[in-house]
């Protein structure tokens, strides 16, 4: 399943749901491993000691996906001290078990081996952002219900609506010639004015629906007008490129 690379090193790449291998061109060393632990959990980096029950995995590899991509390191504790683990293969199964049982659509990934003594290993799983596939749900099996997860700081967290909906691809029909309405003027107003805005408070600020303003806010960000930035409490909108630009 895994082809070597260089001394106590391997790799696999594959997409769940589907029989792919590929080698990769670079192998991680122990001291790229211990650089990167280094830098502590944060956007892009997850340390489990273990790995913890399936759909708790099945979470953070999604929220990695939905988001900008990164590692989950297993072998790892919550301190940064490489513990390792004896028995990888069997990890290595149980992630892919999971990935197979919870989540929609499928995720590519990729493992490597990192051996950190001779009898324990760190399992290095890289998890590029997912782009045309997105939003990745994790299905709960006694409920059915679909739930959307994303990266926040150190934190994987259940995604907004107007994340989920970004996420998406944008419809044809859409073009970015964008109309100013009343609405839009207002928001731009209020942008100036507190340099944030979210659903709720431009809502207010508007006196409209939190559902059209929610639809505004996406259509603008997709116009890069806006740029969306996920929050813990409440997501929260800025002025994007575009708007930079035209200042």
């Amino acid at each position: 399943m895994a082809g070597c690379i260089g001394s106590g090193l391997s790799l696999i790449f594959c997409t769940i749901g589907q029989d792919a291998s590929e080698k990769s061109n670079t192998a991680m060393t122990r001291r790229t491993l211990e650089r990167m632990v280094a830098a502590g959990e944060g956007l892009y980096l997850e340390f489990k000691h273990r790995l913890p029950e399936s759909e708790r995995v099945a979470r953070e590899i999604t929220a990695l996906a939905n988001t900008q991509g990164g590692h989950l390191l297993v072998g790892v504790t919550d301190h940064g001290e490489l513990t390792g683990i004896k028995d990888p293969e069997e990890e290595i199964h149980l992630l892919h078990r999971a990935l197979k049982k919870y989540c929609i659509p499928n995720i590519t990934f990729e493992i490597e081996h990192v051996r950190i003594s001779r009898a324990r290993t760190v399992i290095v799983v890289r998890v590029p952002a997912s782009r045309q596939l997105r939003p990745h749900y994790v299905q709960s099996l006694s409920s059915q219900a679909r739930s959307v997860f994303v990266r926040y700081q150190d934190m994987c967290i259940i995604a907004s609506r107007e994340a989920c909906k970004l996420m998406r691809s944008r419809p044809e029909s859409e073009t970015t010639l964008i109309q100013l309405g009343e609405k839009e003027r207002l928001l731009l107003k209020q942008l100036e004015r507190e340099g944030c805005v979210t659903v709720y408070t431009f809502a207010n600020y508007a006196k409209i629906h939190p559902g059209r303003a929610s639809r505004i806010l996406v259509r603008l960000t997709r116009a890069n007008i806006l740029m969306h930035h996920i929050d813990l409490n409440e997501d929260y909108f800025t002025p994007g490129t575009a708007l930079s630009e035209s200042a």
